[in-house]
């Protein structure tokens, strides 16, 4: 078990330099919040977590690693972009003997639910080459913006694409690698596009579902597999033994 545990440390913004030792799945989220980092937001899998002393950056907890470990893990790896305006800066990651994951990560803001560019940002992420769009990620989209298709080149964003294109000429090549470098799809949801310091749209937390433990080793990512076919053929030939007479 010891090889799923995962940190990278840098100074001053590793977990250990904010004071967090407890980092485990049954009383991290309790233990934040008693040290001062109250909940300021939340998502499927994990919620994120500020303090006043540390207005720069926020602390994530997710009782199971999840994609934004996945994330976390390709942005430390490296490609095209993750480096850039447009990539969020996980500081420090470390996943709990017992999977929890918890990341120190640079503060974003939500932008302005009017922002002209919004729409396109995020119909960005949910353009599928060569893939139909899933409905519920299409009946969302409607939801939260009625006037626009989610599709990169729908008539609707004349003027928004170029415009966009021109204040952030880095976005969409962003996208293009972190969609090559993923394990699954993206998730446009519409939390997932926040602001930088700068005010450049950034990609917060594009992958979904459970994690494919990309934090991990080869080594302990090949033993987890090895682990999860000898279980499967363990319990498939348990249920197909014939019942006793």
């Amino acid at each position: 078990m010891f090889m799923t545990r995962k940190t990278t440390k840098t100074s001053r913004r590793s977990l250990a330099s904010l004071g967090i030792a407890e980092r485990s799945a049954a009383k991290g989220h309790g233990a934040l919040v008693a040290a001062g980092w109250p909940e300021i937001g939340y998502g499927y899998h994990g919620s994120v977590h500020a303090h006043p002393d540390h207005p720069d950056v926020v602390v994530r907890f997710a009782r199971k690693a999840d994609g934004f470990g996945d994330y976390a893990a390709l942005l430390r790896r490296g490609f095209a972009g993750s480096n850039g305006p447009h990539a969020p800066r996980v500081h420090d990651m470390h996943v709990s003997r017992c999977g929890a994951l918890m990341t120190v990560s640079s503060r974003l803001a939500e932008p302005p639910r009017d922002a002209w560019w919004l729409p396109f940002a995020h119909a960005v992420i949910a353009d599928h080459p060569g893939m139909p769009m899933d409905e519920g990620v299409r009946a969302r989209f409607r939801a939260e913006w009625p006037a626009h298709e989610p599709a990169v080149d729908h008539p609707s964003f004349d003027g928004i694409r170029e415009a966009f294109r021109a204040a952030w000429p880095g976005y969409e090549p962003y996208v293009a690698a972190l969609r090559a470098a993923a394990p699954r799809a993206l998730d446009p949801n519409v939390g997932n596009v926040l602001v930088g310091l700068d005010d450049s749209p950034v990609v917060n937390d594009p992958l979904c579902d459970d994690g494919a433990g990309l934090w991990r080793s080869t080594l302990s990512r090949s033993l987890a597999q090895v682990g999860e076919a000898l279980r499967d053929a363990l319990f498939g030939a348990w249920r197909k033994a014939p019942a006793a007479a």
